[in-house]
């Protein structure tokens, strides 16, 4: 019996969300792994070393993220089509829009032949903040691209629904990528001495965002958001991710601070991020869109109140006016407003806040995660 599954992503780092998935599998299963591996200098990324030592086959797969047509992506369909003809698969899984559509064309003859697809989303392009020329654009090459899959996975409402309308027949909703709850709930850190650390002194009130500087992140509506707080001298808006490549949105963004007044610090990547979490006093997340969002899951699993856009990953898990604030990701005031309600906040207000957000986070942990990722692959496999 065939025993190969193949799994693909986009750029390899998205597999920090996937090794329980694939653990999971490689009880069963030979696993192989398909993605774009490079850097930005051309050099391996860290996890194409972890495929090897985990014993894992990968092939380089030069998927272009940020453009969904170029050069690149057409040359990525010719490479998946060669692996797929080496390889008899009994599972083919793909994550994330432009793999997604483009592993599934791939994958045609090989379904015929016998070879499960699975796609998850894990967020659609489309959301109902969306402009109609986005839904003209995308929907219907999800909707066209669903009749090449035999199971679509989605992590939101929001997206379940709009999947359930095209041609697939199976369609799942599950809790995201799964959480590991107790890495930043049962985190121990001096608060002021890790924020000294961090260049962060211990009298501002620290408000802090968690994601790459992109414009679906959406971080200036907080710089304008905070820029318009009277006492906006006492806040510091801490932003922890990476630049897009060939992106101005960094200057940009200290630019726009500037601008405002407002004290700005860029952190960049961090592999301390779940320490950082727990020298904020306030977490942001005002993405345009969001499949789910772990940094918002990851804030309230920290304690933290937060303060966020009001779109379909995010409302999966923050409740206006229980666990957060929600309100439209292009209203400054909204979010000026809000973040003033939590700073005037009382600390037994604050508390009762953590308190429903540390119930509502059970629900995306990974065992929960695995659980459901379990009961589907028992299910098409």
């Amino acid at each position: 019996m065939n025993k190969k599954i193949l799994i693909v992503v986009n750029l390899v780092g998205f597999l920090t969300f996937l090794w329980d998935d694939i653990e999971l599998l490689q009880k069963k299963y030979e696993i192989i792994v398909a993605g774009n591996g490079k850097k930005i200098n051309g050099t391996d990324a860290p996890e194409v070393e972890i495929l090897k030592k985990k014993n894992i086959k990968f092939y380089q797969v030069d998927f272009n993220s940020k453009k969904t047509i170029s050069i690149n992506n057409l040359k990525s369909y010719i490479q998946l089509k060669r692996i797929i003809k080496k390889n008899n698969f009994l599972l083919i899984h793909c994550h994330t829009p432009i793999s997604g559509v483009i592993t599934r064309l791939a994958s045609i003859k090989a379904r015929k032949k016998g070879t499960k697809v699975i796609y998850t989303t894990h967020g659609f392009a489309f959301t109902d903040n969306s402009s109609k020329k986005t839904w003209l654009l995308y929907y219907p090459i999800e909707k066209i691209c669903s009749l090449f899959c035999d199971a679509i996975i989605t992590i939101n409402n929001e997206d379940y629904k709009n999947a359930s309308k095209m041609y697939c027949k199976r369609v799942y909703l599950i809790h995201g990528v799964g959480l590991d709850i107790n890495k930043f709930k049962n985190v121990k850190v001096e608060k002021n001495e890790y924020r000294n650390k961090i260049g962060i002194s211990k009298d501002t009130y620290m408000i802090l965002s968690v994601g790459e500087l992109t414009p679906r992140k959406n971080h200036q509506i907080i710089i304008k958001a905070i820029g318009r707080i009277p006492d906006k001298n006492k806040i510091t808006y801490v932003i922890c991710g990476t630049e897009v490549v060939s992106s101005k949105i960094k200057d940009n963004l200290k630019e726009l601070a500037h601008m405002n007044n407002v004290n700005l610090i860029l952190l960049g990547h961090r592999t301390d991020i779940y320490k950082i979490y727990k020298c904020a006093d306030l977490a942001v997340l005002p993405s345009v869109r969001e499949g789910l969002g772990m940094a918002g899951l990851e804030s309230i699993a920290s304690g933290l109140p937060i303060v966020a856009s009001d779109v379909q990953g995010i409302r999966e898990y923050v409740i206006d006016g229980k666990n957060g604030f929600l309100s439209s990701p292009y209203d400054i005031d909204k979010f000026k407003e809000n973040i003033i309600k939590v700073m005037n906040m009382t600390i037994n207000d604050i508390r009762e806040m953590t308190a429903i957000s540390a119930e509502i986070v059970k629900r995306f942990s990974k065992e929960v995660s695995c659980e459901e990722m379990k009961k589907i692959y028992n299910e098409l496999l």
